[in-house]
């Protein structure tokens, strides 16, 4: 909590009042001038609230607000690219001008501050920073074309895009990651790594995951009883979520974090969960789903279960520890979901069989690095499987074949009485020498 406070939480106030009555006032951009009163609003409380950072640099030296102040500029640029989607929608050709105007002021601004506060973001960083404000800026304008059409699929995909195109432009981090903390020792603020610049990302990560639902929200126009509905599905993060994790995967192994890289081995995991949950029944939602299940031939679940274990397979090629475990568990999920499983709800043992690849994986494991306990885990889950699997063949033979119960008794007698047999014959021949 020390971390994520600062010492002055009026900037936050100030901004939030600022924000909401310049929506009161000029809550209409369709007319001309409410359009061009809110951008030049938003403008110019973006600029004064840069050049309090600039003033709280250059003559007071206060860094924990100038860390809020230089976060609330960001959060001002990306309310500037939501601002516009009704106007790029009605008014498109006056919506992509004052878009781009957005674009052209939000990166000239952000170079003024970093170079009047002396603060340094190396290439590595900042190229991704900038491509973020134009996907930001630019996807919109491009949807703007499509949104005519709701029931386009090519719109639809697109809405579907969004958050995978964010997720490319995050993995660009990854050579900069790769260079470790040397990068910004000497970034002029005292803000240590990971802190900056990684508070800026997860800034732009959480805002990525707000307007993947708004974009949708915003461009997919349906009508009479859908007009309040929307395709969005927590599916639809997937892709950046698989992003992120191999950012925190990267982070732990340049810094051999053991804690970044459980959580990224965690988290493919935890998509699968995502995938499958938040499917509604409703028409508009439905509709995107079969689309996706004819164009990929997998349900969103499934599929994401597969780029789980590609994802655990990649980490244990890195060398990430407990990786092989991970991708122990992704095995194992196979065996409870088929391609056209789409819910949580759905999943069941249907497919027993896919047990035996962890298992086997495992007991492979064992041998090849010579582990006792993969080999004791394997002998034990090995063993409790095919005991599991010769019960169920029995219930189902048991139902079709009559008097089975009778039949298995006396085959597992029959070594019985043999034993008996030998025990007794040896006891009276035992009995013969001692007389």
């Amino acid at each position: 909590m020390s971390w994520i406070s600062t010492s002055n939480p009026l900037y936050v106030v100030s901004a939030a009042l600022f924000l909401f009555g310049l929506r009161v006032s000029f809550g209409d951009p369709e007319r001309d001038v409410d359009s061009w009163a809110l951008a030049g609003g938003l403008a110019f409380y973006t600029m004064l609230l840069a050049a309090a950072a600039v003033l709280l640099v250059r003559f007071a030296g206060i860094w924990n607000d100038v860390r809020t102040v230089l976060l609330l500029v960001v959060l001002l640029f990306l309310a500037t690219s939501v601002t516009f989607d009704e106007l790029l929608v009605m008014n498109p050709s006056r919506g992509r001008l004052l878009n781009a105007v957005g674009l052209a002021f939000a990166m000239l601004l952000s170079e003024g501050i970093l170079r009047a506060i002396g603060l340094k973001l190396p290439f590595g960083f900042r190229l991704p920073y900038h491509l973020m404000l134009a996907l930001f800026f630019i996807y919109p304008m491009v949807l703007s074309s499509l949104a005519r059409d709701p029931t386009s699929e090519v719109l639809k995909w697109s809405l579907f895009a969004f958050p995978s195109v964010a997720g490319a432009v995050f993995l660009l981090l990854i050579p900069a990651i790769r260079r470790g903390p040397d990068l910004l020792r000497n970034n002029g603020g005292p803000w240590p790594w990971p802190f900056y610049p990684w508070s800026l990302f997860a800034f732009l990560a959480v805002a990525v995951v707000g307007r993947s639902f708004l974009i949708c929200k915003s461009f997919h126009l349906l009508t009479d009883a859908s007009i309040t509905a929307t395709i969005f599905a927590p599916f639809f993060l997937v892709p950046f979520g698989f992003a992120l994790s191999m950012l925190v995967l990267e982070i732990g192994l340049e810094g051999k974090r053991r804690g970044a890289m459980a959580v990224a081995l965690v988290a493919p995991l935890a998509l699968v969960i995502v995938a499958g949950i938040g499917h509604r029944e409703d028409a508009t939602c439905r509709t995107f789903i079969d689309l996706f299940m004819e164009r990929t031939g997998e349900t969103p679940l499934f599929l994401t279960l597969v780029l789980a274990t590609a994802f655990h397979v990649y980490a244990w090629l890195r060398g990430a520890p407990f990786a092989t475990e991970a991708l122990t568990a992704s095995l194992a999920g196979f065996a409870f979901m088929q391609a056209h499983t789409l819910a949580l709800a759905d999943l069941d043992l249907l497919q027993p069989a896919w047990l035996a690849m962890p298992v086997i994986f495992q007991g492979l494991l064992g041998l090849y690095r010579r582990e006792a306990w993969r080999l004791i885990a394997f002998a034990g889950v090995g063993a409790a499987w095919l005991t599991g699997a010769i019960w169920r063949l029995y219930l189902i033979l048991r139902a079709e074949v009559a008097g089975l119960d009778y039949l298995l008794l006396g085959v597992l007698l029959l070594p019985l009485a043999v034993a008996v047999s030998v025990a007794k014959g040896g006891g009276i021949r035992q009995a013969g020498r001692l007389r």
